[in-house]
Order: C-alpha cells, then sequence, then structure tokens
C-alpha cells in the first residue's frame, strides 16, 4: 500500500526511518522509503508523490527505469548531497545539499476498505485563509468556499457560477446525496481553466440569484430556483404546494432532499416554490373543490396539521377535550377514515395539535356521476360487486343506495369499476 507523504508525516514515520546511506553509495539521507504498487513505473511512482523522473533517480541510485521492482523499497522523501564524499550529515558544513520533497496539503487520497490511491500536482496548496478544507478536493484547485449553515451542493453552485457536476468533480469526497457537507470547512469552486456552464450564463440573465432574505435553505433546492417560501408552523409539502398554486410533484421535484412522506420540512428555512418557466397551476384540490358543494380551504383553515390528504375538502379545528373518535362522530364519518385523511396522526391519536385544523371530508377520485354533493362516505367499486352488496355492507337500504347515486340505473347494471359512490351523507 503507497502512502502520501502527508500521511508518513502525519503517523509519525519519518524520524523512524534509516538513512538510505546504508543501501547506496551515493549521499543520499532517506526520510522515507516505500514499495510501488504492481505495474508501477518510473514516471507514475513520481509523480505520485509530487516529483519528477530525475528527482526519484537522484534519491535512488541505481533505480532501473521504466518497470520498477515491487519487491524493492524505494526512497521517496529525502536529502541528496551536492559532495558525496561529504555526506555523513546533511546538515555538513562542507557540502551543498538539496531537499526533494512533495506538495502534501494539496494531495488527494481517496481511500476504500482495503487500498489507498494518491494523486498530486505541484500547484500551490490552499492558503490559511482556505483551512480547514474537506476531503477530496481537486490537486489543482484555485478556487474555494467556506460552507455555511442550509448550504446544498446546489446552492453552493449556483453562488459560484458552476454546475452542480463540476462541484461534485472537484470534491470527490461528497456523496450523490451531497449529505455530508463539513459546517465551516473550504471546499473547491474553481480548477484553472475551468469552463463557465452555460446555465450560469442563463441564470443571470434572467432570475437574480437568492437574496439574503432567502436564507437560511434547506438542502436539495433546485440550483436555478427563483422562487422561495420560509416553512411555517403546521405546513406540509401539498399546503405549501397549495399556497405558491403549484403541485406537490413540482414542489418535490424542485426541493430534492424533502422525504416521500415530507416530514423533514426544517421550521424557518426556505424552499423552492418556482423555476424559470415554470407552469403554474390551481391545485386539484381546488378545482375539486369547486365542482363540489365544499369549499375549498380559506384563511381561516390555517394552521393545518402535517399530514393532511391532498383532496380534503372540509376542515376541523382541533378544540381541548376532543379525540379522533369524537371529532369523526361529529362529522358522520369513522375514526378508521379519519386517520386516513390525517396519515402525521397516529393510531392511538395522541398527537392531537390544540387550535390546528384537521381534516373530516376528502371526496375522492374518480367519481360515479350522480354522486350526492353531500356525501361523507364512500365505497370504491371493485369487481364482483352489486347494488345490494355495497349497501348491506355499508348499512344502508337499496333505496338509499340509489338516492346517494342517481345515476345508479334500478337494475344496478351501470356501475363503473374503480369509480367511487357514495355510501352515507
Amino acid at each position: 500500500m503507497q502512502l502520501t507523504r502527508l500521511q508518513v508525516l502525519a503517523a509519525g514515520l519519518v524520524p523512524a526511518m534509516v538513512s538510505a546511506r546504508a543501501l547506496s553509495p551515493r549521499a543520499v539521507d532517506c526520510a522515507f522509503a516505500t514499495t510501488a504498487d504492481a505495474g508501477a513505473t518510473c514516471e507514475s511512482f513520481a509523480a505520485s508523490w509530487g516529483q519528477s523522473v530525475d528527482e526519484l533517480k537522484k534519491l535512488n541510485p541505481g533505480i532501473t527505469c521504466p518497470n520498477l521492482d515491487t519487491s524493492k523499497s524505494y526512497c521517496v522523501i529525502g536529502t541528496v548531497t551536492a559532495d558525496p564524499t561529504s555526506s555523513s550529515s546533511s546538515s555538513s558544513s562542507s557540502s551543498t545539499s538539496t531537499t526533494l520533497k512533495t506538495t502534501t496539503t494539496t494531495t488527494k487520497v481517496s481511500t476504500t476498505s482495503s487500498s489507498t490511491s494518491t494523486s498530486s500536482s505541484t500547484t500551490a496548496a490552499p492558503a490559511p485563509s482556505n483551512s480547514p478544507a474537506m476531503p477530496g478536493l481537486a490537486a489543482n484547485c484555485d478556487g474555494f468556499y467556506k460552507v455555511a449553515s442550509g448550504d446544498s451542493c446546489d446552492s453552493i453552485a449556483s453562488k459560484n457560477g458552476i454546475t452542480t457536476t463540476q462541484f461534485k468533480t472537484w470534491n470527490t469526497e461528497i456523496n450523490a446525496e451531497c449529505s455530508n457537507l463539513w459546517l465551516d470547512y473550504y471546499v473547491c469552486v474553481h480548477v484553472p481553466g475551468a469552463a463557465a456552464p452555460t446555465t450560469t450564463t442563463k441564470v443571470t440573465s434572467t432570475t437574480a440569484a437568492p437574496a439574503p432574505t432567502n436564507s437560511p435553505q434547506m438542502p436539495g433546492l433546485a440550483a436555478n430556483c427563483d422562487g422561495f417560501y420560509k416553512v411555517a408552523s403546521g405546513d406540509s409539502c401539498d399546503t405549501i404546494a397549495s399556497k405558491n398554486s403549484i403541485t406537490t410533484t413540482q414542489f418535490k421535484s424542485w426541493n430534492t432532499e424533502i422525504n416521500a412522506e415530507c416530514s423533514n420540512l426544517w421550521l424557518g428555512y426556505y424552499v423552492c416554490v418556482h423555476v424559470p418557466g415554470a407552469v403554474t397551476q390551481k391545485p386539484t384540490t381546488t378545482t375539486k373543490a369547486t365542482s363540489t358543494s365544499t369549499t375549498a380551504p380559506a384563511a381561516t383553515n390555517s394552521p393545518q396539521m402535517p399530514g393532511i390528504i391532498s383532496n380534503c375538502d372540509g376542515y376541523y379545528k382541533v378544540a381541548s377535550g376532543d379525540q379522533c373518535s369524537t371529532i369523526a362522530a361529529k362529522y358522520g364519518i369513522t375514526t378508521d377514515q379519519f386517520l386516513s385523511y390525517n396519515s402525521y396522526i397516529n393510531a392511538q391519536c395522541s398527537n392531537l395539535w390544540l387550535d390546528y385544523y384537521v381534516c373530516v371530508h376528502a371526496t375522492p377520485s374518480p367519481l360515479m356521476p350522480g354522486v350526492a354533493g353531500n356525501c361523507k362516505r364512500y365505497h370504491q367499486v371493485k369487481s364482483g360487486d352489486s347494488c345490494s352488496s355495497i349497501s348491506s355492507s355499508a348499512g344502508i337500504t337499496f333505496n338509499q343506495f340509489r338516492q346517494y347515486n342517481t345515476q345508479v340505473n334500478a337494475d344496478c347494471n351501470n356501475l363503473w369499476l374503480g369509480y367511487y359512490v357514495c355510501t352515507g351523507v
């Protein structure tokens, strides 16, 4: 396994190494020697230690190139004196010496479970103001950024006029989810000759970068986001989408770190609610509510508990002493229905939020035509269903069933498979 000079120094191995004079007649004081990896050549081995082949040869008189012997050790850190006869000490007053060493602070180290591979560059290391630096920075990095609270790969890339792909290429230790950024550490945001991405020009010409008022931000925001919303108490993905006239699918696609359950919103942080060219629309819940007798959520239906079903069109404000069963009974629905409308509430109903709104009615889709506008209970037609079996299961008569579903004929031979019918008002 080949180590970098930085690792050798950090491990304190240099003082323990013997002088290369015991191995070679040349005036070389070797501070550290190591074996070469299988298949290594003088050129690749020297480069991995930040040396030229000539420097490697000076440290190893008699070395045979280009191929190296993996059973031998080669000196990679040491001092070569100009006068071979005065080699008893690298600090001798009668000799002139040149110390060969590698660039250390910019050496990139990538590790696996069983091996370590190294690469280095002669580019100057980060200045003290760019320290501490995250591991995995490009060896030739010449532009740095200090990670701040709320940063994401997308937002860092956007702030520095680069693409997220460029950013991850220059910071190889950052994972695919960008969930391991180190707060207050420096990352690489430029290398010599890097081309400015076309997206940078596009964003600059169409939308302004996030203003300071859009900070802090949740991670995972779309790099070209130009519309922001601050998460408030009681918000959910559905309610945020509704407030900003977008769909929940659009909202999640612009905020990639939010999970499928939308249970990891960060209170007081900004999320993305618009990108350039996005087509906004009224949420389907508003359209559906308009087509029935139930009013869409008004401003008085806020704040809402998280986890409310997206097509909810009837709300209730939790009062002291309420239980799931008592709320359900008030609105003529079962407790199971109530819980299905409010997925955040647990089975024990022990986490109701006082003075927050919960859902007590939701019109399912698709509906059979002719369903009563004041329907409170629904049944989805399945294969083998009949009017009598549905009525019997719901505890209503056949006549009541037809009253709630006026388009079902007397022979009950026109039920639509997969559509919802009404079983209670």
